[in-house]
């Protein structure tokens, strides 16, 4: 009760104020100042080193310049040991969009480029480059120098700011010259200046803007010209009197000068109240904009970019002079030093030399801090160097700054939420992080958290929260990170085994060739004998049985131009609709559309026609062949095979149905009636369809006993059942499949019926079992026949001449149809894996394109397809190859040399590896190369549709109202994952070709 009244006193007296504060800077005339949630008041100490001017630090004996001074990518050095180098000059060049270049702050020479300790939170060491100063002298070597700045392209401005490796001053070092190209992808109409400098004892900025006025305006100017923002807001804490009058009074100068363009833009010197942390990035835009940067977002997309006085001022000498940032104005304070001011130092002066200059108090040092008191972090030695956003040494006394209490338990006062800056939960947070549940902290936003101390200032528990909140995402990142190493080792490992299972098959393929040829060398010495004594009768038996694979082969190809010309007259039919519909075309185009769709049907009617006739004469020969024993099961195969497309279809045609009628239904448009007619038309044709492939199957069951009475039936009808069981087989995985998913997807959304979809996983399961069980006996009794069958072959050939003729005559038709139908089965695997293939090629390019779907996983689908394609091309030109020998065998009587019987059939069988082509090390390799570039213009591809669908979710959320925004950034941080993704994978296999 007491916590709740408390609470209520002081949002009343908060916003009694703000209301009295806007209502003082309306009657003046003033900009507008708005407030943010939270925030505290803590002692500020700025008196201890405002009071005295702003000095040049003496130039070092020494300076330790790390390559590591900006958030991104390191810079590579490109100056040896013992080179002399002068100030200004570059020394490190920047690696990457997200890096800066490093150049030498004195004139001198190299002595080390090693590891070095850095003045980081984590105090490890990182690769520096250290110059030791040559006598007195400081030669510059200044980049060209543009006063007359307005006369040069933007692009050249934000060149030299990359060249220069000016970063950002304020915060983590973030590159200005990325900042500068921001309107390239968002629509900026306000450029803010952040001279709060809440952080208690820091004064950097409140001296820069107090010697540097002039610089500073200059250096906006260039920044808006390369931004475009329609006004320029400077945010002041109203503890800095002096400072606003110097602005002031540079803005206007600058305005009175009239050799000088007129500002392009409004610039104002707005004036804040004094809270921590007004100089955050989001509760500065909060204060002067009323807008809120969205979770995860960054200002420029509300509109705003934001950059410290000391980055503005590196700009300006950067554009105006030339000078590289090579140093920076660094606050001396606290208890502990006599003299506390701030200098103007250059990069890499060691901490120690610093301090000196501020004559520390002879009890020493008690604690020494980089930054404040709120944010800053402990240095553990003065023997480091400063950097690029080095802004403070706080030298303190123990009364200052006490050791940390000890921690108590959290006694839910609420208090941490009231302070927070960024209207997150910290209490919630700290208990999820400390129970290591990362995953419900980053639902409650932990990424948010600007880390400013005001909790952990509040709590009288004396509870670190902040160190909590950094452990945990210290966690989070390093999970991220080994997630994406664990993916990108499961994708090498598939490349691998993908790699192996190629190469496997390929000596396969060699073994059963040198295999297959020394058996056929043996069978054409042993058959030489019988070559005279073959009869007409093998040569009629020969062309009747090769007359059906002929007739199929004609119908097969009537069916498929009838197929094209039905797609034909479809797109005749359908562009003429839409030129109707358009409206914009000329009669003349609508005439030659509707003579296009004429003839289409002319074509399509012509095509049915000798599709029919085909059929007719096929139907017609069928009697004839009727004494070859293969005939009879070829059939009812085909029968099989035509009803169940036909079931397949009906099937297809029901859902098609269905789904029209439920948009029409959703919608309230178009006639439903129909549609619901056209439903239960389609599912009676579907009933009927069933009910005819389920009496086909039946016939087809009782039949197969009566067709096992010979021998040529027996050889046929087990090929067609383990086709059929595997197809079952195939089916049933499928199944099996589709209900696990289904059941993970409801399960992860906590929707559907979980039970029934489990019971469905169980049903498809034993299926699968009940189809692998058949399959298998199957298989096994195959194989015991296969040896009799063999066996009783050899000895027919081996009695009289004319026992020997007869038995070639009637093995003569089997013995031609199984390698048509090995042939036939290895097209039709080439062809579904040629299928996969652009599939997998047409989802990776939709997924490109749109931004959804996870990328990586579909470029590893994608060469796990053509490793498929690569071994069933491997396997169906070997068997091939072994045709084209044996076609001697069917020519004629007087030539014929008869084959021996086939030693072992699964040399030969369905799906084998056996090759009787001698691929050499030279193709392969050529075949690898050309996998390769293809693979790496695919790859090539996809990175650049991952690119545009990036900029294009980028512009969508720029554009994007509030209701729109989340999810639109979802989808922008889900695109820029895929493009990530795309590069990695591209490098990858760059890395592969330079390898090759």
């Amino acid at each position: 009760m007491v916590l709740s009244l408390l609470k209520s006193m002081v949002t009343s007296s908060r916003s009694s104020a703000t209301a009295e504060a806007e209502h003082t800077q309306k009657g003046q005339g003033t900009p507008r100042v708005f407030d943010f949630h939270g925030g505290i008041h803590p002692p500020e100490h700025k008196a201890l080193s405002n009071r005295a001017p702003l000095v040049a630090a003496p130039l070092p004996r020494e300076v330790v310049l790390p390559l590591s001074q900006h958030i991104g990518a390191p810079a590579q050095p490109l100056v040896e040991i013992g080179q002399r180098v002068k100030t200004g000059e570059l020394i490190a060049r920047a690696q990457g969009m997200i890096s800066a270049p490093v150049h030498a702050s004195i004139t001198g020479v190299v002595t080390a480029i090693e590891p070095r300790q850095i003045p980081h939170v984590s105090g490890l060491e990182d690769q520096c480059i250290v110059i030791e100063r040559e006598g007195e002298i400081d030669e510059w070597a200044r980049l060209e120098a543009w006063r007359d700045w307005r006369q040069q392209e933007a692009q050249d401005l934000i060149q030299r700011l990359q060249d220069a490796g000016v970063v950002g001053q304020g915060g983590a070092g973030f590159p200005s010259a990325v900042k500068a190209r921001v309107r390239e992808r968002h629509a900026i109409d306000t450029l803010i200046l952040n001279a709060a400098e809440c952080e208690p004892y820091i004064t950097a900025d409140d001296l820069t803007m107090r010697t540097h006025p002039e610089a500073l305006i200059e250096g906006l100017e260039i920044l808006a010209s390369l931004i475009g923002p329609e006004c320029i807001l400077i945010g002041i804490e109203d503890n800095k009197p002096e400072a606003v009058i110097a602005l002031e009074q540079a803005i206007r100068a600058r305005r009175a000068d009239k050799r000088l363009p007129p500002l392009d833009s409004r610039l104002e010197v707005v004036v804040v109240p004094t809270k921590y942390p007004s100089g955050g990035e989001k509760q500065l835009i909060k204060l002067l904009t009323d807008r809120e940067v969205p979770s995860r977002g960054l200002p420029a997309d509300v509109g705003v970019v934001v950059h410290n006085p000391g980055t503005v001022r590196a700009v300006q000498r950067a554009v105006c002079f030339g000078e590289p940032m090579i140093s920076r104005v660094v606050t001396l304070t606290g208890e502990a030093l006599q003299h506390p001011h701030n200098v103007e130092a250059r990069l890499g002066t060691s901490i120690a030399d610093l301090l000196r200059l501020a004559a520390p108090a002879p009890t020493g040092i008690a604690r020494l801090v980089m930054g404040g008191p709120m944010m800053g972090f402990t240095l553990e030695s003065d023997a480091l160097p400063i950097i690029k956003t080095t802004n403070c040494l706080l030298a303190s006394s123990p009364e200052s700054l006490p050791a940390p209490a000890v921690e108590q338990p959290c006694i839910r006062c609420g208090m941490c939420e009231q302070a927070c800056p960024a209207e997150l939960l910290p209490q919630q947070l700290y208990w999820f992080s400390k129970a290591r549940e990362f995953d419900k902290a980053e639902l409650y936003n932990l990424a948010d958290c600007i880390e400013c101390g005001a909790c952990s200032y509040v709590c009288p528990s004396q509870i670190p929260l902040v160190q909590y909140y950094r452990f945990a995402k210290g966690e989070i990142r390093s999970a991220q990170h080994e997630a994406r190493k664990s993916e990108r080792a499961r994708h090498r490992f598939e490349f691998k085994q993908a790699r192996m299972a190629r190469e496997e098959a390929e000596k396969e393929a060699k073994r059963q060739q040198r295999a297959q040829a020394a058996q056929k060398s043996a069978a054409a010495r042993a058959d030489a004998s019988a070559a005279a004594d073959t009869t007409s009768a093998s040569t009629a038996t020969t062309a009747a049985a090769a007359a059906q694979p002929a007739l199929a082969t004609d119908i097969k190809a009537f069916k498929t131009a009838r197929a094209a010309a039905n797609i034909a007259l479809k797109k005749a039919e359908k562009a003429l609709k839409a030129a109707q519909d358009g409206g914009e075309s000329s009669e003349s185009d609508i005439a030659k559309l509707e003579a296009n769709v004429t003839a289409a049907k002319a074509k399509l009617a012509s095509a049915e026609s000798a599709l029919k006739a085909a059929s007719e004469a096929s139907e017609s020969a069928a009697p004839a062949a009727a004494g070859a024993s293969t005939a009879s099961t070829a059939a009812p195969a085909a029968d099989l095979k035509a009803l169940k497309t036909a079931r397949a279809a009906a099937n297809i045609a029901v859902k098609k149905a269905e789904k029209a009628l439920k948009t029409a239904q959703d919608s309230g448009e178009g006639d439903i009636s129909a549609l619901e007619t056209s439903v239960a038309e389609a599912k009676a044709r579907l009933a009927k369809a069933e009910a005819d492939l389920k009496a086909a199957s039946e016939a087809r069951e009782s039949a197969a006993p009566a067709a096992a009475s010979t021998s040529a039936t027996g050889a046929a009808a087990p090929a067609a059942d383990l086709k059929a069981l595997k197809t079952a087989r195939a089916a049933a995985n499928i199944a099996v499949k589709k209900a696990e998913k289904a059941l993970k997807t409801a399960q992860d959304s906590g929707e559907g019926d979980i039970p029934a979809l489990e019971a469905s996983v169980t049903e498809a399961k034993s299926r699968l079992a009940k189809a692998e069980g058949d399959l298998k006996a199957a298989t096994d009794a195959a194989g015991a026949d296969k040896g009799p069958v063999a066996s009783a072959a050899a000895g027919s050939a081996q009695t009289t001449d004319t026992g020997a003729a007869g038995s070639s005559a009637n093995a003569a038709a089997p013995a031609a149809a199984a390698p048509s139908a090995d042939i036939k089965a290895l097209k039709t695997a080439r062809a579904a894996a040629n299928i996969a293939v652009k599939k997998a090629e047409k989802a990776l390019a939709r997924a490109s394109e749109s931004g959804e779907g996870d990328i990586e996983d579909l470029q590893t689908l994608l060469a796990t397809a053509q490793e498929n394609l690569r071994a069933a091309e491997v396997r169906l030109n070997s068997a091939q190859a072994g045709s084209t020998d044996a076609t001697p065998a069917a020519k004629g009587a007087g030539e014929l040399i008869p084959e021996a019987p086939k030693p072992a059939a699964s040399s030969v069988g369905r799906g084998s590896m056996a090759s009787n082509v001698t691929l050499s090390q030279a193709e392969i390799e050529a075949s690898r190369a050309e996998n390769l570039a293809k693979r790496h213009k695919q790859v090539s591809i996809a990175v650049k549709a991952a690119e545009a669908a990036h900029r294009k979710a980028e512009a969508a959320l720029s554009e994007a109202d509030d209701e729109n925004r989340q999810r639109l950034a979802t989808k922008v941080d889900r695109t820029r994952r895929n493009l990530e993704h795309a590069r990695e994978s591209l490098a990858e296999v760059q890395a592969l070709v330079d390898a090759q």
